[in-house]
Order: structure tokens, then sequence, then C-alpha cells
């Protein structure tokens, strides 16, 4: 195998700090939330994101289409890169635009008969749709910048202006409700300043990356192709967020907002472990792009082995640390509800994370109907399945649900995208993880032979995955710490300089 590119590796890292740190905001900013404007409030606040998120296919693939042409083009001239974005931005205005209206149209209905606000907070989700309809063309435009620059792999620039963007966008809401304006139009109203700012920034960046020149250059030729691919893209936007979140509407229509929470919390903290193989996935979108199909299939089983042993011992120590971590982050009473959620989940992640690398290589090789077609198939079933699991086992069987979706889900891009290179020896990583997933659920976690058994099979999680990177990585890793490690006599000679 040819050594990774090294531009992957520097590109994966940035795309990690800048996920590492909404994530860490994230973690300080939940209970502040929940403290300040309540359980319920922001369960509603949660399903209005998601729908926010949903409604979000008014994108049309615009932003994945960008990114994999403007890749594509890495060697074209400037003129050409601009006339992509140029075409694609004005489409997306425009589709942004239908799709806010659209939102603000559907809102009312959709709060009153699917998802069963209670009557306060349906008022203030009501009040707050013109506030709403008028994120979702910020959310839009942003995602085709952001593809821009992501096929440009300005990861510094991209990164960087997305932790401004999601600081903005989780503390002016929090500032508001410290200010003692705590109703929904209030706090999306917040959230949407941030989100401006956030535009202009990532204009700016893309003016520079692109490069763009003052006067907009379109290419109506281009529009055929970015709307074949975009299309595809539109399939997976369309069917992709019912996937994931109708287990949270379903949860919340059969059960009620709180239980919203109870389900939210773990759910959103346990998404955070995707962090790692998601940089590495955005990494690897426009090189994928980019190279012949020998070597983005190197790529891909060079990823997937990464990914399994860096994964197995993260979700091996969160399986078995998630109670107490609750416990001390959200108060015992609500991580009685959400420990078993949170540990189910981390089960479905360690597949779903796994399952990243055929989906990207899919896409971009210019195969974005595949993972498309997929979703599509598996969207009933899953709707069924998640139906009896709720009503027979409550949150938790929403969450077994979703493990099972994830499941096929993975199974159908690997066999799809042939990368299953490397697969057999990251699977022995379930091992480990079953271990912990069962004490777990079947010991106190606060006992001494819970926190021996713990011990042990972070260990061997620990050292399987230290065995299972290739050894090329690991050489190269180990002769980086030792160029780095200071020779014994180092003191002296630094104290002789003046260091």
């Amino acid at each position: 195998m040819t050594a990774p590119h090294p531009r992957i590796a520097r590109s994966t890292l940035i795309n990690l700090v800048g996920a590492a740190i909404p994530a860490a905001l994230l973690l300080i900013t939940v209970p502040i939330y929940l403290h300040l404007i309540g359980e319920a409030r922001y369960g509603v606040l949660a399903i209005v994101w998601l729908l926010l998120g949903y409604f979000g296919v008014f994108d049309f693939g615009f932003g994945r289409a960008v990114a994999n042409r403007i890749a594509a083009l890495h060697d074209a001239t400037a003129e050409e890169r601009q006339g992509i974005f140029w075409t694609g931005l004005a489409i997306s205005a425009v589709t942004g635009l239908i799709g806010g209206a659209i939102l603000y149209l559907l809102g009312d209905w959709l709060f009153a008969h699917v998802f069963h606000i209670s009557g306060s907070l349906r008022i203030e989700a009501e009040n707050a749709m013109p506030w709403l309809a008028l994120a979702l063309p910020l959310a839009i435009i942003i995602s085709l910048l952001a593809g821009a620059l992501e096929g440009r792999q300005a990861f510094l620039a991209l990164n960087g202006a997305q932790i401004f963007g999601t600081v903005l966008y989780q503390l002016f809401p929090l500032v508001v409700a410290y200010a003692g304006w705590i109703t929904l139009p209030y706090l999306i109203s917040a959230a949407i300043v941030g989100r401006l700012l956030s535009v202009l920034l990532l204009f700016a960046l893309s003016y520079r990356h692109v490069p763009l020149s003052p006067r907009p250059r379109f290419a109506l030729h281009q529009v055929k192709s970015l709307l074949h691919y975009g299309g595809w893209i539109t399939v997976t936007g369309l069917v992709g967020p019912l996937l994931t979140v109708f287990d949270r509407f379903l949860i919340g229509a059969k059960v009620g907002m709180v239980a919203v929470t109870a389900y939210t919390v773990p759910y959103n903290l346990v998404m955070r472990l995707s962090i790692l193989p998601g940089s590495l996935q955005t990494a690897l979108f426009p090189r994928f792009a980019m190279v012949d199909p020998t070597e983005a299939k190197v790529l891909a089983a060079r990823a997937i082995l990464s990914i399994g042993a860096i994964m197995t011992p993260i979700v091996v120590i969160g399986l078995l640390l998630i109670k107490p971590f609750l416990i001390l982050w959200v108060g015992a009473a609500l991580a009685e509800k959400t420990a078993p959620v949170g540990q189910i989940l981390l089960v479905g992640i360690w597949i779903n994370t796994l399952a990243i690398i055929p989906f990207t290589y899919l896409q971009g090789r210019g195969r974005p109907d595949l993972p498309a077609k997929f979703h599509v198939l598996e969207l009933l079933p899953y709707v069924a399945i998640l139906w009896v699991l709720i009503d027979r086992l409550g949150i938790p069987g929403a969450a077994w649900a979703w493990d099972l979706r994830v499941l096929a889900d993975t199974l159908l891009l690997f066999w799809a995208a042939q990368t299953t290179s490397g697969l057999n020896r990251t699977m022995a990583g379930i091992l480990p993880i079953t271990g912990a997933f069962v004490i777990a659920f079947e010991m106190p976690y606060d006992s001494a032979l819970y926190v021996g058994i713990s011990l042990l099979l972070a260990g061997a999680s620990i050292g399987w995955s230290i065995a299972s990177i290739p050894q090329d990585q690991r050489t190269t890793l180990s002769r980086r710490l030792l160029a780095r490690t200071p020779p014994v006599n180092s003191t002296v000679s630094q104290e002789k300089h003046g260091s």
C-alpha cells in the first residue's frame, strides 16, 4: 500500500479540531439550557432544529454537488470554478426562499397535529415560525459556501468559520435566555443572528479561496450536471433526515416532549463520537473525486482500518463511563432514563462510523445514487420497527431500532462500494464492545468488580487497537514520537544555551 497522502492527515486533524470545539461547547451549554428554559421547552426547541434540518433538503444537493465539481476542477482555471460557484449560489438562494415559504405555511399544522405540543409551547412555536422560515435560506447558503471551501480543500478556513458560526449559534440564544427572554421566538431569532454572521464570513473566505472576481460568472451549461448529481443527494437529503430524526418525531408524538429530551440528550452526546470519522470523511471526499480508482480503493481501506482502531476503545470506554458521566452532567433523575439509551446507541455508533467510508467513497466517485436508493429501501421497514419497539420498550426501543437500521445501511454500503479490505480485522473489535455493553447494563457502576472488569476491557481494546493499525503507520508514528523526544542530556544542553 502507498503511504497516506500527507494532506489527508493534516486536513483530518483540522476538521477534528473544528468539530471538537462545538462538541465541547454543547457539553457545557446543554445543562445550562435545561436549567434556564426547562426540559419541555428544550424538547420543543430540539424538534424545531430538527424540522429546520429536514427542510434543508431544499438545498437540492447543490452544496455537495458544488464540492464535488470544484474538487474535480482542481487543475482548471479560476473562471471555471467561479461558474460552478455562482450558478450553485444563485439556485440555492432561490430554493432556500421557496423552502422557507413552505416551512412557514406548514409549521403551524405540524406543531398542532403532528407533534402534539401543549398549548402554551405550541403558541410559542407558532410565533417563532417567521424566524424559522428566515433561518432556512441562510442554512442552505451556508451549505453551498461550505461545499465550495471543501472542494478547494480549504479546511482551515472552513473549520474556523464553522467554529465561529457554531459558537454564536449556541451562545446568542443562551445570552438571551440569561436575560430572561426564554420563549422560542427570542431564542430562535438570536440563533439567526449567529447564522447571518456565519454566512458573511463564509462568503468572504470563498471569495478568497475559490477564488472569485467582483463580477459574478454563471455557467448555465453546468446546471444539468449539478442537478443530476444534486438530485441523488436530494433523495438522500429527503430520506436521510427522516431516518435520522424520525425517532424523535415519533417519540414526541407517542410519548411526549419530556421523553424527547430524555432521548435527545444521550443521542446528541453519543453522536459527537462520530467527530473523528466525520472529520476524515470531509478530508477524503474531495480526494475520492480527484484520484484514480486504484488510489481511491487504497484510501478507503486504510481509512476503515484507522476508524476501527480508533473507535473501538472509545466506544468501550464510553459504554463503561456514560452512566456516571450523565449523573454528573444532567443529574441522577434524568440519567436513569438517558443512560440505557446512550449505551444502546453507542453500539450503533461504532457500526455507523464504519459506514461513513463506503458512503463517502460512493459519493466522491460519482455514485450518489446508491446511498440514496439504500435510504429509500430502508425507510418503511425502519419506521415500522421504530413504531413497534417504542410501543413495547419506550425510548430504549427507539435506540434499538436505530441500531438495526444503521447495521442494515452499513452492510448495503460495503456491498455496493466493494471496499471491504481490512474489514475482517476491524470486526474483531465487536468482542470488547459486547463485553462492555453487558457489564454496563448488568452491574452497578460503583462496584469494585465493575471497575476491575472495566479496566481489563479498556486495556484489551486499546491493545487490540494498536495491533490493528497497519505496520507502516505504526512505524511512522513511532519515528515521529521518537524524533520529538529529547535525548537524556537535553536538559543540560538547554541550560547551557539559556533555554
